[in-house]
């Protein structure tokens, strides 16, 4: 085929010279990049390299598409092909062709079409002579040793393969764990709650989250998911004693004819009745004599000592409208103001409790979700032999909580010894009617006679025992301290006999319901003078609960 421009034989030498470029440049390419993997191979068994297979293979593609992107911006020109055909009997007729393309005397004409004429036999008889694709024993030789060695630790067996495919699974099981602590935060997130305990289960589950974000093991996840178990588990359990408490107190109302109806309005959280029997109450109140008021007043003292809500500000809205509502009783005023507040309170602490209770079986249910999906993974862990942690042996934590959505609320027990400025009956705090002076250990209510006193020398008050009446505590004269009656010496605590009211002297015997609502009252008092953290205040109100009359 003859060609009648110069620029379309350099272009068909050009095309020629690209692809034998190409194949070079494809070996070597395939060479480097195959090493490259087998490099990838060999460290996959040394070494616990997640993917380092994919690895390999991108070597290979990764070395192809670099030596074909050098050889785009390394393409043959025309000037290359010119050299060529130059090179091979043309005698820098072609370049001089180019070099003098642009003129048009008759020389210059005349050369153009000796090269041209020239360059026409070159292609039609040197040119698959000159431009071969010839690949030699030393160029293909070693990409195919890395190509058979490639081959070969593709084919045999790695040890490092389960142990990843392993590490694999758990990476994806924190992940997923992960994914279900992030869905609990977004939950409590939309419906953010002003509750204490609730702001405390949301900053765990945060923290979970966090931590589960830079745990890459499934023993590692457990440890965290345990730690975060128990402080739920401790917080549910807290919610659920904040929620028996608020019951509790509801119930100590019911006992007081009185207020029978309102305590049950309340406890049946049956808001619209409430201003009803409040007023009801009024009417009441107008009926009563001095001394049913005085003793009306008693009792609201007595409520507001014991005052009980879900929320801390809805408690002390309570006790302050309970407190205002007694001194007016006790001055002789109308309380029907006062009464028409404690609505609001009584409304307040109801929609508290409701909302309380909703955010316990939201907490517990996290929390048992939680623990019913990392029981299995933990098995399968104590199963090879590890550990995974006491919460996830049989009957722990995590199975509680799995079965039941809730572990048991701590037990309050004798929660107000050494209170400052609270000393509760029996509490051995040296108070009128505890321990001895000074509050020494072993002389407790159980010898003493005072409220919730046991029987033996039980060391602090337990809120057991007897509780019919106490024996008020003597004055020493010139000292101005208490000391409590020790009776026999037998140890089993002296013998009272029952009788009516006494009158209110050192040592006379009183009814426990007189003595429990002025030693509460002053715990409340002693309590709102002091600057004790919310959780002693509370342990304090739980003793208070515990040896309440009629428990």
């Amino acid at each position: 085929m003859r060609y009648e421009k110069l620029e379309d034989l350099l272009d068909v030498v050009n095309a020629r010279l690209l692809k034998v470029k190409g194949c070079h440049y494809l070996i070597r390419s395939l060479t480097i990049g195959i090493v490259l993997a087998c490099i990838w191979m060999i460290g996959g068994r040394f070494f616990l390299i997640n993917f380092y297979r994919n690895g390999a293979w991108g070597s290979v593609v990764l070395a192809v598409i670099t030596a074909s992107v050098w050889l785009y911006l390394h393409r043959p020109r025309h000037q290359d092909a010119a050299q060529i055909m130059d090179k091979h009997g043309l005698e820098d007729r072609i370049s001089t062709a180019l070099k003098y393309a642009e003129q048009t005397s008759v020389l210059a004409d005349l050369q153009r079409q000796d090269a041209l004429h020239k360059a026409n036999l070159f292609v039609d008889e040197q040119l698959t002579k000159v431009v071969v694709y010839r690949i030699t024993r030393k160029q293909w030789m070693p990409g195919a040793i890395a190509l058979f060695v490639f081959g070969l630790l593709l084919i045999l067996p790695n040890s490092n393969d389960s142990m990843l495919k392993q590490d694999g699974k758990e990476r994806q099981w924190v992940a997923d764990q992960q994914k279900q602590v992030a869905e609990f935060v977004k939950e409590l997130e939309t419906k953010p709650s002003p509750l204490p305990a609730m702001k405390q289960v949301a900053e765990d589950l945060n923290e979970l989250e966090r931590r589960l974000a830079q745990t890459p093991t499934t023993a590692k996840a457990l440890e965290e998911l345990e730690k975060s178990l128990k402080k739920m588990e401790t917080t549910i359990g807290d919610m659920e004693k904040q929620q028996k408490r608020s019951e509790q107190w509801a119930d100590s109302m019911q006992r007081t004819e009185a207020l029978r109806e309102l305590g049950k309005t309340l406890e049946q959280k049956q808001t619209e009745s409430m201003q009803s029997e409040l007023a009801k109450l009024g009417e009441q109140v107008q009926k009563m004599t001095p001394e049913q008021k005085q003793q009306l007043a008693s009792e609201l003292e007595r409520l507001a000592a014991s005052a009980a809500a879900a929320s801390p500000e809805a408690e002390q809205q309570l006790r302050e409208q309970l407190q205002q509502a007694a001194s007016a009783l006790r001055s002789g005023e109308d309380p029907a103001a006062q009464l028409g507040q404690l609505q609001a309170g009584l409304a307040a602490a109801s929609a508290a409790q409701q909302a309380l209770a909703q955010q316990q079986a939201q907490a517990a249910q996290a929390a048992a979700s939680l623990a019913a999906g990392a029981l299995p993974q933990a098995r399968q862990l104590a199963a090879s032999g590890a550990q995974p942690g006491q919460a996830w042996a049989p009957g722990g934590r995590a199975e509680r909580l799995a079965a039941a959505g809730s572990a048991p609320a701590p037990n309050a027990g004798a929660a107000a010894a050494g209170a400052p400025g609270a000393a509760p009956p029996g509490s051995g705090a040296g108070g009128p009617a505890g321990a001895g002076a000074g509050g020494t250990p072993g002389s407790g209510p159980g010898q003493s006679g005072g409220p919730g006193g046991g029987v033996g020398g039980t060391q602090g008050g337990t809120g057991a025992g007897s509780r019919g009446l106490v024996t008020t505590p003597r004055e020493r004269s010139g000292t101005g301290g208490t000391f409590a009656d020790g009776g026999p010496t037998s140890g089993s605590g002296g013998e009272v006999s029952q009788g009516g009211k006494a009158p209110a002297i050192d040592g006379a015997s009183r009814p426990y319901e007189d003595v429990y609502a002025e030693y509460a009252a002053e715990a409340s008092s002693a309590l709102n003078r002091s600057e004790l953290p919310q959780h002693m205040q509370n342990r304090v109100r739980d003793y208070f609960l515990e040896i309440q009359p009629q428990r």
